[in-house]
């Protein structure tokens, strides 16, 4: 099996896959008495939007953040009703003008519907950067979180932390996404499997709603999705160094800089 044939084959089981986990879950989470129907049917198209939005980033697309922003839009919702205030204030306030700085920042690197961003990498002088910046991002935070938490009188610490640890890495990775660096995905792979936890930390607790196994189903198709980006990514990093020293070769032989 060739590499194209793997990713359509890869992306409609992710597609498909999320889908029918989606439709269970919602048609189980309506039979319930409780049942918010709209809230639920919303939620699960909200999730099928991130899903293929997350599919078309792994393969340079710049189509993501048109469904980016559906699906922002729904999850900020669905955050305000489960009180999850760092990630609501992140999706509200950031998320939703990242879409659109991301939109047109690939379309500045080549990206259409049908072209591939032209990806690149951070190089090991950027790295200390990087973590500083998450680092610094990561105590204000927490800090925010905190004292919130503490006006609210309802301080949990294991949610909070969590909480924080995916707004920090949510906020450092979609600059990176932004800028169409391969080195994004690994900051997503933290985010997924932070969300992970923090959804089955709100599931635990009992104050999960209808569908909030719809969120953590989410995650774990995300997860799945990030592991193939970073091959991609690999490549099309490779494609685009290529491209570049080719450049550079070429201008030296013509005497130009």
């Amino acid at each position: 099996m060739n590499e194209k044939t793997f990713n359509k084959a890869f992306n409609i089981f992710l597609l498909s896959g999320m889908t029918v986990c989606v439709t269970i879950a919602c048609i189980l989470n309506l039979q319930k008495p409780d049942a918010r129907v709209a809230l639920t049917i919303i939620a699960s198209i909200g999730a099928l939007m991130g899903v293929v939005s997350t599919i078309l980033a792994a393969n340079g697309n710049i189509l993501t953040f048109v469904f980016g922003l559906v699906d922002v839009l729904i999850y900020s919702y669905t955050l305000l009703d489960q009180n999850v205030p760092m990630t609501l204030a992140l999706h509200l306030f950031y998320f939703i003008p990242m879409e659109f700085i991301g939109f047109f920042g690939w379309k500045k690197k080549g990206a259409t519907t049908k072209n591939a961003v032209k990806a690149r990498r951070l190089k090991a002088g950027d790295w200390p950067k990087v973590v500083g910046l998450f680092v610094a991002v990561y105590a204000a935070v927490l800090l925010v979180a905190w004292l919130i938490a503490r006006h609210q009188g309802t301080v949990n610490i294991a949610k909070m932390a969590f909480d924080t640890a995916v707004t920090t890495a949510n906020i450092v990775a979609l600059v990176l996404m932004a800028k169409a660096y391969l080195d994004q995905w690994y900051l997503w792979t933290l985010v997924n499997v932070t969300s992970i936890i923090l959804w089955i930390i709100v599931l635990g607790s009992g104050e999960g709603s209808n569908y909030t196994v719809v969120q953590l189903i989410k995650y774990i198709f995300y997860l799945l999705n990030g592991l193939n980006a970073i091959r991609i990514w690999l490549k099309l990093s490779k494609e685009d160094t290529s491209d570049d020293s080719g450049t550079a070769l070429a201008n030296e032989s013509s005497g130009t800089e």
